[in-house]
């Protein structure tokens, strides 16, 4: 009898200590909207909203992370998608959201049911409801909170979309990894991003993010609808995407809208642009700013090089032909946040920390990347 009691002690025991993951479902655990809700929140003249919530049963105690994604409505009855906001916590009772970022994805929310920039301020049906999941675990773990609603009131505020990195892959400057790398599509803002070339009008090129470009995965790359489709503009789509052609085999602007999935072609006035035989960067790594590094032309009018800096406080210059004749600067230091310039002839010298970095410039727009290399 007493050896059989402590096997039964050990066996619970044990049970005690590997208890087994359930996932609660959507709506079990209660989202507690603050006082303040109960009536219209301007967001335009507030800091913060905190909200708490019932902590979510996953049959032990574990790390659990908190989001809030909101929706918007003028009606009440058309709802927007769920707006994710950045802010996370780990504390159920004290989830703390800016009311900058409630006010963004409110902006996404009524942007998407139609509203445009011009009708705002707007008065909003706001729903809200908190995102839970296990650190670490979030693909397998993320269950939804009940909901809650409340009004708000605000201006036009969407939150910034920070600049991607996207490259082009196609029949120039050809159909695979290391050359998508060399043809970076500079970004203009708000999720925008151009590329200027001669495109040869037959299967001109796919989209690929930085990740799929280096690993080479096709699935994931952007397109159009229709193989070879040479219309004017279209849908992008990232699923069983297709090439896009130019309209015609000339210098265009090929413009990627990735917030609205589209794309469009702009014919350049001048199709007879100035050619350079070759342009390079010019710094400071000798101090007579005497030893140029030159670029390659991967596609008419684009220039690239991966290059090291080994000196701290380099400062340099884009210029053509080896001549101080026609150079590229601007006002800019280069990190990881700020890749992105449009260069001004015979502008200020640009500045970077040591390290390596590709380096990209289109001799036409002036538009000029150096992205730093992890």
């Amino acid at each position: 009898m007493l050896l059989a009691l402590v096997a039964f002690s050990a066996c619970s025991t044990d049970r005690d200590e590997n208890p087994v993951l359930q996932i609660p479902t959507n709506g079990s655990f209660v989202l507690y909207a603050p006082g303040i809700t109960a009536n219209t929140i301007d967001l335009d003249n507030s800091q913060s909203l905190t909200f708490k919530v019932d902590q979510p049963n996953y049959g032990y105690t574990a790390h659990i992370t908190y989001m809030m994604e909101f929706a918007a409505s003028e009606n009440g009855s058309s709802w927007s998608t769920w707006q994710m906001t950045d802010t996370s916590n780990e504390n159920p009772l004290a989830i703390t959201v800016p009311t900058s970022e409630i006010a963004g994805a409110i902006t996404n929310g009524l942007v998407e049911l139609g509203r445009s920039e011009s009708e705002f301020p707007l008065t909003a049906k706001v729903k809200a409801r908190v995102r839970a999941y296990l650190n670490g675990m979030e693909d397998t773990t993320t269950v939804y909170s009940q909901e809650v609603q409340f009004t708000a009131t605000t201006s036009y505020v969407l939150p910034p979309v920070p600049s991607l990195l996207f490259y082009m892959v196609g029949a120039q400057p050809g159909w695979s990894g290391a050359a998508a790398i060399t043809a970076l599509f500079y970004p203009e803002g708000g999720d925008v991003y151009t590329y200027t070339t001669k495109f040869t009008g037959a299967w001109d090129l796919k989209i690929w993010a930085e990740e799929d470009a280096f690993g080479e995965v096709w699935d994931n790359a952007y397109g159009c609808i229709t193989d070879g489709d040479a219309s004017e503009s279209g849908t992008i789509i990232n699923a069983d995407a297709q090439a896009i052609s130019s309209p015609t085999a000339e210098f265009y602007t090929f413009t990627f809208d990735k917030h609205h999935m589209s794309y469009s072609w702009t014919k350049l006035e001048n199709q007879e642009p100035t050619e350079y035989d070759m342009i390079s960067l010019i710094g400071n790594w000798t101090d007579d700013w005497s030893a140029d590094v030159d670029m390659v032309q991967v596609t008419p009018h684009n220039w690239y090089v991966e290059h090291t800096f080994t000196h701290d406080d380099v400062e340099f210059k884009f210029r053509a032909n080896h001549d101080w004749g026609t150079n590229w600067g601007a006002a800019w230091t280069v990190s990881s946040d700020n890749f992105a310039a449009v260069g001004v002839g015979g502008g200020d010298n640009i500045k970077c920390a040591k390290g390596t970095y590709r380096f990209y410039i289109n001799d036409i727009t002036s538009k000029m990347c150096v992205v730093p290399v992890e």
